[in-house]
């Protein structure tokens, strides 16, 4: 997909503590594409505009002033569940493809792919025809993935540090990862998280609700111990793509109450074949168990006997939480208005002081992948953030002008926004 847009890539491996190999690609500039400074500055012609509200505490958090590395600024995309890394390539329009965006602006762009789906199914001594492939829930995406992922790419550029941009189910391992491991701190100097999935607020159909807090047991049953929903990549090869985006709009609908007025018809027809790629059914049910008891919890091993989730349970038996107020990386966040799955409030309680927050009036879930006006309502401001928080690139360290540090602004905010009190205004090698 690289190739469309006249970019290389290289494809490593990187293997996981417990054995899992996992599928990194790491875009490539083309010598013969400069980067001019005239590109560069469109990406901060409009960084406030109508119909946001941020946050902008910046200038609170340390700036990464490590002059030894003279490489570009490293950045790690990851994807949310059931996608893959190509979900940051599929935009239509170039410059809405945060990668290709990202890799003209002098960064060295590396995306990872999660265990289990197409690019990431291979162990050295599973088999993914087999159920014990598939016993990984978000405790392994946090414990395994994200941090081997970093060593690697750190062990391979010689960068100190990076940054971590994640969508979805990639900023609750890394909310998960970063709680547990404080070294990881250390390592990455920067969390922007688009969308981020650790306080979902369940479905919007009540029989949905229901399913989801349904013993374990249950859920196993219907879905099997393997792989979640394996027969939608197959209805989605044979379906027409048209018919596809009307079966995937209902769906998001049905579900979570998205209309997708934000993205095109033809951004749909390209993206949605890159919606579904393979999970495990036990990464769903600790989704389901975090949605059940509210908490961004660790996956209940021993849950409850009972059909059904009670009070008593609940009570009696409480699996650790995530303790993500630990979390000493500076935190940006990017969300939607009108993404049920996101509640901010309980996300925010949960969390140390935010270094930037933007809301986006209007946007749902799926729209920081795809929507239009990525490149001038969300973009422009992960560069300023990659921009405090690393060196600058260093093919533009002496033509980059010293910029002045964005201010507090509140653009197009109604009568009902609340501010919280506690915000102030080629295959390349295997690790060893």
């Amino acid at each position: 997909m690289v190739n469309y847009w006249d970019y290389d890539h290289e494809e490593h491996f990187v293997r996981t503590r417990d054995l899992y190999l996992l599928c990194l690609h790491r875009i490539k500039r083309q010598d013969a594409q400069p980067v001019t400074q005239e590109r560069m500055n469109n990406a901060s012609d409009k960084v406030l505009e109508e119909g946001a509200t941020i946050i902008n505490q910046m200038n609170r958090f340390r700036k990464n002033t490590n002059s030894a590395y003279q490489g570009r600024p490293v950045v790690l995309l990851y994807h949310g569940l059931t996608l893959t890394s190509e979900v940051w390539i599929s935009n239509i329009e170039e410059n809405r493809n945060l990668a290709l965006y990202l890799t003209e602006k002098g960064y060295d762009v590396w995306m990872g792919n999660a265990r289990g789906n197409k690019y990431s199914q291979s162990h050295l001594t599973r088999n993914p025809k087999n159920a014990d492939f598939w016993e990984f829930s978000i405790n392994e995406f946090a414990m395994f993935d994200m941090p081997d992922t970093i060593d690697y790419i750190l062990k391979k550029t010689g960068a100190p540090d990076l940054t971590y941009i994640g969508f979805s189910q990639g900023t609750a391992q890394a909310f998960g990862g970063l709680s547990i491991n404080p070294e990881m701190n250390e390592k990455v100097n920067l969390f922007i998280a688009m969308a981020p999935a650790a306080s979902p607020k369940g479905f919007s159909h009540p029989l949905l609700d229901g399913f989801v807090k349904a013993a374990p047991s249950i859920i196993y049953c219907l879905l099997g111990r393997k792989i979640f929903l394996k027969s939608v990549v197959f209805w989605q090869r044979i379906i027409s793509p048209p018919i596809f985006v009307k079966l995937i709009d209902g769906a998001v609908y049905f579900l979570f109450g998205w209309h997708c007025k934000n993205m095109s018809q033809d951004q749909k027809l390209v993206s949605y074949q890159h919606l579904f790629s393979m999970t495990s059914v036990k990464s769903i049910v600790h989704w389901f168990q975090i949605i059940s008891s509210g908490r961004f919890q660790m996956y209940d091993e021993t849950p409850s006997l009972l059909p059904w989730s009670t009070v008593n349970t609940v009570i009696d038996h409480l699996p650790p939480k995530f303790p993500t107020k630990q979390i000493t990386t500076p935190i940006a966040i990017f969300y939607g208005s009108a993404d049920t799955l996101v509640d901010f409030d309980i996300l925010k309680s949960n969390l140390p002081p935010l270094s930037y927050v933007k809301n986006i009036h209007g946007w749902e879930h799926m729209d920081f992948l795809w929507a239009h006006g990525l490149e001038r309502k969300v973009y422009p401001d992960i560069l300023r953030l990659l921009e405090h928080f690393n060196s600058p690139p260093r093919i533009f360290q002496e033509e980059i002008e010293e910029k002045v540090p964005l201010e507090i602004k509140f653009i197009g905010i109604d009568s009902t926004v609340h501010i919280p009190n506690n915000i102030k205004v080629s295959r390349k090698a295997v690790s060893q």
